[in-house]
């Protein structure tokens, strides 16, 4: 008897325990390289199963892309980079079985020109397109807020609080045409966000939780 003629559900249990992590699995590249993955206790040759029959892929794929949390490692505005690599290189079918992100916190800058108007800064808009666009199923977004790309809500000067509070807006509605996002999760990894930004952001629905918490 080979795999394939093992009951579905035995299969499914199977793949469960070889493909489904308790923590994220880290994408990361390195000057245009290939997307690598790296996670805490990895099984050896734990994709293995990836590399069978055209059923026990499909069926493998469902489990790892679709029952996991995967976490972008770059801080940096090149973030969106490696976000389009990795969506290449798993391929349409596969995105579409993403269900859990983490990327950075969208940075929102003041118009050019019109001082009173907000945006999103580029890399964050692409981020948010590319998984509007290409994420069908993706329904849990997590960002970060850290050193990088927090200024903008941490600066302390006098019309700040309006700025933010747009700035806000204008992420939440960006997030909001991701038709398929039932949650929406901030990780803070500064020390210098307010109470008042926090409760802006929570009064929107999202989660907001400090550094590597576990979501209640």
């Amino acid at each position: 008897m080979g795999f394939s003629d093992l009951p579905e559900s035995v299969r499914y249990d199977i793949y469960k325990r070889v493909l489904m992590m308790g923590h994220p699995i880290y994408l990361f590249q390195e000057n245009g390289s290939r997307v690598e993955i790296f996670a805490p206790d990895i099984p050896i040759r734990w994709l293995a199963l990836l590399h069978s029959n055209g059923q026990i892929y499909r069926e493998a794929c469902a489990v790892l892309y679709g029952m996991n949390r995967f976490t972008l490692v770059d801080t940096t505005q090149q973030q969106v980079g490696l976000l389009q690599s990795f969506l290449d290189r798993i391929g349409p079918v596969n995105t579409n079985l993403l269900t859990h992100l983490c990327i950075n916190f969208p940075v929102v800058e003041k118009r050019k020109g019109r001082s009173c108007e907000v945006e999103l800064r580029e890399d964050g808009r692409q981020s948010l397109q590319l998984l509007q666009e290409r994420c069908a199923n993706l329904t849990t977004l997590e960002t970060f807020i850290h050193g990088n790309n927090s200024s903008f809500l941490t600066e302390l000067c006098e019309d700040n609080s309006q700025f933010v509070r747009e700035a806000l807006l204008r992420i939440d509605e960006q997030l909001k045409a991701i038709s398929s996002l039932k949650r929406i999760i901030v990780r803070v990894y500064v020390g210098t966000l307010s109470s008042s930004v926090v409760d802006m952001m929570r009064v929107l629905g999202w989660v907001v939780v400090l550094g590597d918490r576990e979501c209640s």
